[in-house]
């Protein structure tokens, strides 16, 4: 017999917080890097931010830098 996702998802709601961490290990592991698909819009996205940062590189902060200012505002 095979279960309908609902009929998983149904079950999945039943497990402990430990069964569920448990398996969110398991799916995590059993992911495979070319199941993921990464829309044409969040690619747009980064190859602007990247132009963007090309663009204005010297005026970019090392997170070193935004640490310290984080750290002189408290």
């Amino acid at each position: 017999m095979q279960l309908s996702f609902k009929q998983v998802v149904e079950i999945v709601k039943q497990l402990s917080p430990l069964e569920k961490q448990q398996l969110g290990e398991v799916l995590w592991t059993e992911q495979n890097i070319d199941d993921f698909v990464i829309p044409e819009e969040h690619k747009q996205i980064v190859r602007e931010r990247i132009k963007k940062y090309k663009k204005s590189s010297g005026s970019n902060l090392s997170w070193d830098d935004i640490e310290r200012k984080m750290a002189a505002r408290k």
